[in-house]
């Protein structure tokens, strides 16, 4: 049993067209936040119309690609439902920070095309966590432990993760105007996560892009677009915990995506 599961195929790369164009169409939408964010109406249709024009554009080299289009929709429709959730979860019941721009519904200030839009920031980071120029693994280490403490084991591995992800957000729901208290908890996550995974040569990879690419975009979203604000946004309008955050969930976003991925995105493409 054991063997069989080691003969398996592991998860292919992604190729460089497929995270270009979910890159592309990042880099659409980012331009047009910044330049009419606060155009509800133009906004409204932009972002769902690209998105159709991404998924047209994925279905296109789907059979080159091999990639799953039902699965590659469903897989949308969970980052969407996951990336929605977080953020008006954040903004509409904890107050964390908060949108400056119009939107047509009472029960959010977050506009619909924003939260339409975490579907793609999510499934583009997904999309970088397998791309091949990364060199990305094709299977998640099972490992978890210090030294001779440690083991192989899938269980405790996303246990320890999903544990560091919900701490760390309990905390900033309520510490998000401390100065410290704001970002401690998710340095104390992001260093017992580095600790306890054995990170590779992928995943400094991985962070070294976040660290940049991340606060670099929350910035042009804030200063350029005045899209939302923080408080304590002590880098150009970012708060610290921002950035760590994004690190950390980088890493857990690429374990979870080798492990549960398989089963939505490869296959027949049909």
């Amino acid at each position: 049993m054991v063997k069989g599961r080691m003969d398996k195929p592991g998860l292919r790369p992604d190729s460089n067209l497929l995270v270009g164009i979910d890159a592309a169409l990042v880099a659409l939408v980012s331009a047009a936040i910044c330049l009419r964010a606060h155009d509800l109406p133009l906004m409204s249709i932009l972002v769902p119309a690209l998105i159709v024009a991404r998924m047209i554009a994925v279905a296109a080299v789907a059979r080159r690609e091999q990639v799953n289009i039902s699965g590659e929709l469903l897989f949308l429709l969970l980052c969407t439902l996951l990336g929605a959730f977080n953020d008006w979860n954040s903004v509409h019941n904890h107050r964390i920070y908060d949108y400056a721009v119009p939107h047509y519904f009472e029960f959010s200030q977050i506009p619909l095309w924003m939260l339409l839009y975490w579907g793609m920031i999510l499934r583009l980071m997904a999309r970088l966590t397998r791309w091949q120029a990364l060199a990305p693994p094709t299977r998640p280490s099972n490992w978890v432990g210090f030294g001779r403490l440690g083991r192989e084991s899938a269980l405790p591995k996303v246990v320890l993760e999903l544990l560091i992800v919900f701490t760390s957000r309990q905390a900033i729901y309520k510490y998000y105007a401390d100065p410290l208290l704001s970002w401690l908890p998710f340095a104390l996550g992001l260093a017992v996560l580095l600790m306890l995974i054995r990170p590779t040569r992928h995943d400094l990879k991985l962070l070294g892009i976040t660290l940049i690419v991340g606060p670099l975009i929350e910035v042009l979203y804030i200063r350029v677009a005045g899209l939302h604000h923080y408080q304590l946004g002590w880098i150009c309008g970012v708060p610290l915990w921002i950035v760590l955050w994004w690190l950390t969930a980088i890493l857990v976003f690429k374990d979870l995506t080798l492990r549960f991925t398989p089963l939505l995105q490869r296959g027949d493409p049909g």
